[in-house]
Protein backbone atom coordinates (compact mmCIF):
# COMPACT_ATOMS: atom_id res chain seq x y z
CA UNK A 1 0.00 0.00 0.00
CA UNK A 2 1.62 2.97 -1.31
CA UNK A 3 2.36 5.91 1.73
CA UNK A 4 0.49 8.77 1.44
CA UNK A 5 3.36 12.20 -0.16
CA UNK A 6 2.02 14.10 3.09
CA UNK A 7 3.18 11.68 5.44
CA UNK A 8 6.63 10.57 3.26
CA UNK A 9 7.61 14.41 3.42
CA UNK A 10 7.04 15.22 6.79
CA UNK A 11 9.50 11.70 7.42
CA UNK A 12 11.99 12.86 5.14
CA UNK A 13 11.93 16.38 6.22
CA UNK A 14 12.65 15.27 10.23
CA UNK A 15 14.84 12.57 9.45
CA UNK A 16 16.73 13.06 6.32
CA UNK A 17 16.87 16.89 6.14
CA UNK A 18 18.23 17.61 9.70
CA UNK A 19 21.40 15.73 8.55
CA UNK A 20 22.37 18.59 6.26
CA UNK A 21 21.63 20.70 8.72
CA UNK A 22 23.99 19.14 11.64
CA UNK A 23 20.72 18.52 13.57
CA UNK A 24 19.87 15.16 15.80
CA UNK A 25 18.66 12.68 13.76
CA UNK A 26 15.54 11.15 15.34
CA UNK A 27 13.74 8.51 13.68
CA UNK A 28 9.98 8.41 14.46
CA UNK A 29 8.63 5.11 16.49
CA UNK A 30 5.23 6.42 14.88
CA UNK A 31 3.88 5.14 11.97
CA UNK A 32 6.46 2.30 11.37
CA UNK A 33 5.03 0.73 8.30
CA UNK A 34 5.98 4.86 6.97
CA UNK A 35 9.72 4.99 8.81
CA UNK A 36 10.80 1.29 7.02
CA UNK A 37 9.28 2.49 3.62
CA UNK A 38 10.82 5.50 3.73
CA UNK A 39 14.09 4.45 4.83
CA UNK A 40 14.46 1.57 2.51
CA UNK A 41 13.70 4.13 -0.19
CA UNK A 42 16.14 6.25 1.12
CA UNK A 43 18.82 3.18 0.65
CA UNK A 44 17.42 2.26 -2.54
CA UNK A 45 18.32 6.23 -3.75
CA UNK A 46 22.25 5.93 -3.30
CA UNK A 47 24.41 4.98 -5.56
CA UNK A 48 25.48 0.78 -5.19
CA UNK A 49 28.77 2.06 -4.16
CA UNK A 50 27.27 4.92 -1.61
CA UNK A 51 24.61 1.46 -0.45
CA UNK A 52 27.57 -0.63 -0.20
CA UNK A 53 29.27 2.34 1.96
CA UNK A 54 26.17 2.31 4.24
CA UNK A 55 25.92 -0.98 4.43
CA UNK A 56 29.75 -1.21 5.76
CA UNK A 57 29.00 1.52 8.15
CA UNK A 58 25.43 -0.55 9.29
CA UNK A 59 27.51 -3.63 10.15
CA UNK A 60 30.02 -1.83 12.39
CA UNK A 61 27.64 -0.02 14.00
CA UNK A 62 25.66 -2.86 14.56
CA UNK A 63 28.79 -4.87 16.05
CA UNK A 64 28.95 -1.76 18.70
CA UNK A 65 24.96 -1.94 19.30
CA UNK A 66 25.77 -5.77 20.19
CA UNK A 67 28.18 -4.84 23.18
CA UNK A 68 24.97 -3.63 24.46
CA UNK A 69 23.97 -6.96 25.23
CA UNK A 70 27.08 -8.04 27.60
CA UNK A 71 27.33 -8.12 31.16
CA UNK A 72 30.07 -5.42 32.26
CA UNK A 73 33.50 -6.90 32.87
CA UNK A 74 32.62 -9.81 32.27
CA UNK A 75 32.39 -12.80 29.54
CA UNK A 76 28.78 -13.24 30.35
CA UNK A 77 25.67 -11.96 28.46
CA UNK A 78 23.06 -9.77 29.92
CA UNK A 79 20.73 -10.21 27.01
CA UNK A 80 21.43 -12.82 24.63
CA UNK A 81 18.57 -12.77 23.59
CA UNK A 82 19.23 -9.00 21.79
CA UNK A 83 23.02 -10.21 20.80
CA UNK A 84 21.42 -12.90 18.45
CA UNK A 85 18.64 -10.88 17.10
CA UNK A 86 21.69 -8.19 16.16
CA UNK A 87 23.64 -11.41 14.58
CA UNK A 88 20.74 -12.43 12.26
CA UNK A 89 20.34 -9.10 11.58
CA UNK A 90 23.95 -8.29 10.99
CA UNK A 91 23.83 -11.66 8.21
CA UNK A 92 21.14 -10.01 6.46
CA UNK A 93 22.96 -7.00 6.53
CA UNK A 94 26.31 -8.77 4.86
CA UNK A 95 24.42 -10.56 2.65
CA UNK A 96 23.20 -7.30 1.09
CA UNK A 97 26.79 -5.84 0.72
CA UNK A 98 28.08 -9.02 -0.86
CA UNK A 99 25.51 -8.86 -3.03
CA UNK A 100 25.86 -5.40 -4.33
CA UNK A 101 29.73 -5.92 -5.23
CA UNK A 102 29.06 -9.24 -7.35
CA UNK A 103 26.24 -7.69 -9.14
CA UNK A 104 23.76 -10.19 -8.16
CA UNK A 105 20.80 -7.96 -5.52
CA UNK A 106 17.34 -7.60 -5.55
CA UNK A 107 15.62 -4.23 -4.98
CA UNK A 108 13.31 -6.08 -2.30
CA UNK A 109 16.13 -7.51 -0.31
CA UNK A 110 17.46 -4.17 -0.16
CA UNK A 111 14.76 -2.17 1.17
CA UNK A 112 14.08 -5.13 3.89
CA UNK A 113 17.11 -4.04 5.67
CA UNK A 114 15.65 -1.05 6.75
CA UNK A 115 12.54 -3.37 8.41
CA UNK A 116 14.97 -5.71 9.83
CA UNK A 117 17.18 -3.62 11.29
CA UNK A 118 14.30 -1.03 12.29
CA UNK A 119 11.24 -3.33 13.30
CA UNK A 120 12.02 -3.86 17.06
CA UNK A 121 9.23 -4.49 19.93
CA UNK A 122 11.99 -4.36 22.87
CA UNK A 123 12.77 -0.79 23.77
CA UNK A 124 15.94 -1.27 24.57
CA UNK A 125 17.14 -3.09 21.44
CA UNK A 126 14.96 -0.48 19.33
CA UNK A 127 17.06 1.93 20.67
CA UNK A 128 20.27 0.60 20.00
CA UNK A 129 18.93 -0.35 16.27
CA UNK A 130 17.59 3.34 15.29
CA UNK A 131 20.85 4.66 16.95
CA UNK A 132 23.09 1.94 14.40
CA UNK A 133 21.11 3.23 11.41
CA UNK A 134 21.31 6.94 12.30
CA UNK A 135 24.95 6.86 12.74
CA UNK A 136 25.32 4.60 9.40
CA UNK A 137 23.30 7.08 8.00
CA UNK A 138 25.20 10.25 9.22
CA UNK A 139 28.68 8.77 8.37
CA UNK A 140 27.82 8.28 4.55
CA UNK A 141 26.34 11.70 4.48
CA UNK A 142 29.60 13.11 5.69
CA UNK A 143 31.45 11.17 3.14
CA UNK A 144 29.55 11.74 0.70
CA UNK A 145 29.66 15.41 1.65
CA UNK A 146 33.03 15.58 1.14
CA UNK A 147 33.41 13.47 -1.78
CA UNK A 148 35.61 10.78 -0.28
CA UNK A 149 33.46 7.54 -1.88
CA UNK A 150 35.60 5.69 -4.08
CA UNK A 151 34.28 4.70 -7.04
Amino acid sequence: MPVPASQREEFFVSVFCEAEFGQNLTIKRSNKVVQYEVQGEWLESLPCNHQVLFLTALSHCLTVAGRDSYTPQSEELEHPTHLRRINEIQHRVAACAYELLVNDSTESFRRSIAHWVLDQADQRMSENMQWAWRTAKERVLKTVAQRAVPQ
